[in-house]
């Protein structure tokens, strides 16, 4: 949790519609002009910028859709986004030193999954892989992981807009 200070009435009101706050009154601190204290849950974003957390029910209103950056078919949603070994976002170098930025989905229905499952060379204790490809122009868009007790996409960023 983060302390927010503000005076402003337009920026209470813009906290307000964006995040959920809990009021907790007049700032300890005298100033000339009275702050307001809220608490608010913050994250942040792919750009590394403080933004409020929206409400959980915001949140599942909004499905992205992501699609195929080859040929924009739609791939998974954003609310299918999961987080893997604590993080939804990994960075890994494949065996010929190639380096991937994937992103991690419970489901993509806009791939098929080809090839035999292995674990050789898994990025994922316990996973093994096998390939995701677009249903629609083949294109290669990352792999699907799955072990005994879970399963999920790790989609490469830059094959998805």
């Amino acid at each position: 949790m983060k302390y927010v200070y503000t005076s402003s009435s337009l920026a209470t009101k813009h906290l307000r519609q964006t995040c959920q706050l809990q009021d907790l009154g007049t700032a300890p601190h005298k100033t000339e002009t009275p702050l307001q204290l809220y608490r608010i849950q913050l994250t942040k974003d792919k750009n590394k910028h403080l933004q409020p957390e929206s409400d959980s029910r915001e949140k599942e209103k909004k499905e992205i859709p992501l699609l195929c950056s080859r040929c924009s078919a739609p791939i998974t949603t954003s609310n299918q986004a999961v987080s893997i070994n604590g993080q939804h976002e990994h960075a890994f170098f494949n065996p010929a030193g190639i380096a991937f930025e994937i992103r991690c989905f419970r489901q993509a229905p806009g791939c098929l999954v080809q090839g035999e499952p292995t674990t050789e060379f898994s990025w994922f204790d316990g996973y093994s892989w096998q390939y995701a490809i677009c249903s629609n122009c083949l294109a290669h868009l990352g792999w699907f992981f799955s072990s005994e007790q879970n399963s999920f996409f790790g989609l490469i960023a830059g094959k998805l807009i």
